[in-house]
């Protein structure tokens, strides 16, 4: 049973675009870790999956 699917998920502040096409897919008993430099899309990614910003894809 998948818990949470992103599939070519983009979004942007503005003009400018700080997602491309993120794809992930968290199954029932796992762990999942976010980690990069700054300015790489993790706050992005948490942010579009609770709706706090507008996303595209599914």
């Amino acid at each position: 049973m998948s818990l949470l699917t992103l599939a070519n998920v983009t979004a942007s502040y503005g003009a400018s675009q700080a997602l491309f096409g993120v794809d992930l897919e968290i199954e029932e008993g796992e762990v999942l870790a976010l980690l990069g430099r700054n300015g790489m899309g993790k706050s992005t990614t948490v942010k579009s999956i609770c709706r706090m910003l507008p996303a595209s894809g599914t």
